[in-house]
């Protein structure tokens, strides 16, 4: 009896449990609908990186050290050019004491008395040096060096800008994504909390005592979901900085388009497809690196400039010799500006030798020779270091475009498994442990697929980076 009366009350049931979603649809991840990037208020990754080149400060500082630069040369390009100064003298001055003077009846007094002289002179000098040595032309080559290296540090500030702003677009979009898969986990352990409360209190299928442990993988999922929105909004407002924004609150993105085996890549180099074999296309990308790539240009100009600062100290230690012409036009501005009364012109020549300086030139010149070293050193180690971030760029660029197909096939497998293991639960014949672990694969399976997505346009990004092409970074990877 008491068998017929537990069946009953199950088969009565039924027809309620069969009413109510216990399993939701799964919740569309990656990637979320995009909004046309033309639609007001969205945020695509071309607009992000145009708003960051007009408002990144290092931008401004790099141009700024590159207008300095300039006006420096300028100053060095001056000294091939005459002087000329005129000048104007004027002088008025008064001289004051006492004369004898004779007076009536023999009497000799003492009266005060000044003079006023006023004397005004104006002169126009010119001076020229013909010959130094070669100092002129070795610093006149330095500031050309140094205003070249400016230029390259501002267009690597801007690549480095770009390059930032990706990044932090994409991890933006990673960290949004990630809350959308913590926010399914929460309703699916939420239905499946519900479900098994119901059968253990009203239909008595379930132990009470599986009430715990799916409550308490409901209470971990809600606290995985306050994790993954902190993240998101710490990555948009990392995204701000990288723009050179402030304000508060998740910006407007555009999601990019899930990429395929044949997604071509950002970087454009002649004879490198997607399906490129590892050492052919890792030999052509670092070829074009070490051509674009700027800052390994302000390396290889920076040892130029040692060289010729090299050169500028063993001037010190060396004989010196200095042509200068002069000349001076003075005039009579007191009577007549217009007659001439000194006309000079001269030729100076100047020789030195530091015979003896305590060892302070030949000190300078091992200076300059231990800083040349330094340069040629750091440029090698700059070399080391773009063909490591060629390679690594190249190697998860190919593992993530790998792993897309992989993780999507383990993504639908990982879902059929919790539909089948909620289904059991609901129909008596599952348990607890399988559907918390079969919603444990599925969330893993979730995670892996949204960041084999995110990492393939991160690589991407990196290895355009790479190559000094992050320019073309954003120009055709969002959704239209």
């Amino acid at each position: 009896m008491r068998n017929c009366l537990a069946l009953s009350l199950r088969v009565a049931v039924m027809p309620l449990l069969t009413a109510v979603p216990l399993v939701p649809a799964f919740a569309q991840v990656v990637p979320k609908p995009a909004a046309p990037a033309s639609e007001a208020g969205t945020l695509t990754l071309a607009s992000a990186i145009t708003t960051a080149l007009g408002q990144q400060p290092q931008l401004a500082t790099a141009a700024a050290n590159k207008e300095a630069s300039a006006q420096r040369l300028k100053q060095t390009q001056a000294s091939y050019l005459p002087t000329v100064t005129p000048s104007y003298n004027f002088q008025n001055q008064y001289t004051f004491g006492k004369v004898q003077v004779f007076q009536g009846g023999g009497v000799v007094a003492d009266l005060p008395s000044g003079r006023t002289v006023t004397t005004r002179q104006e002169q126009i000098s010119l001076a020229y040096r013909i010959f130094d040595s070669g100092r002129r032309d070795l610093n006149a080559r330095q500031s050309r060096q140094n205003l070249r290296v400016s230029e390259l540090a501002e267009e690597n500030t801007r690549q480095t800008v770009i390059s930032s702003v990706a990044d932090a677009y994409y991890t933006a979009l990673r960290n949004d994504a990630l809350v959308r898969v913590s926010q399914s986990q929460v309703e699916r352990a939420k239905t499946t909390f519900d479900q098994i409360t119901f059968q253990a209190n009203v239909v008595g299928t379930t132990p009470k005592k599986d009430i715990l442990q799916a409550q308490a993988d409901y209470l971990n999922a809600e606290v995985n979901l306050l994790q993954a929105k902190n993240n998101a909004e710490i990555a948009h407002t990392q995204l701000r900085n990288a723009m050179g924004l402030r304000g508060l609150g998740k910006l407007p993105l555009v999601d990019v388009t899930p990429p395929t085996l044949s997604t071509p890549l950002t970087a454009q180099v002649t004879g490198v497809t997607p399906d490129s074999q590892d050492s052919d296309a890792i030999t052509k990308l670092l070829a074009v690196a070490n051509t674009n790539r700027p800052d390994l240009q302000q390396s290889e100009v920076n040892t130029a400039i040692g060289e010729t600062s090299v050169k500028l100290a063993q001037l010190g230690n060396r004989p010196v010799l200095n042509v200068d012409l002069a000349a001076a036009y003075q005039l009579d501005a007191a009577n007549d500006p217009t007659r001439q009364i000194g006309n000079n012109r001269a030729i100076l020549a100047n020789l030195n030798y530091p015979l003896y300086d305590g060892g302070a030139s030949r000190a300078n010149i091992h200076a300059a020779e231990a800083s040349q070293r330094s340069t040629v050193a750091q440029l090698q180690n700059q070399k080391q270091q773009v063909a490591l971030e060629v390679e690594q760029s190249w190697r998860n660029l190919g593992q993530a475009r790998a792993s897309i197909p992989a993780t999507d096939a383990a993504l639908a497998a990982a879902r059929k498994n919790f539909e089948a293991a909620s289904e059991a639960l609901r129909l008596g014949a599952g348990s607890t442990v399988d559907v918390i672990t079969a919603q444990t694969s599925l969330v893993q399976a979730e995670i892996n697929y949204v960041q084999a997505l995110y990492s393939f346009y991160t690589a991407d990004s990196r290895l355009a980076r790479a190559l000094g092409q992050a320019d073309r970074i954003g120009q055709a990877n969002t959704s239209k």
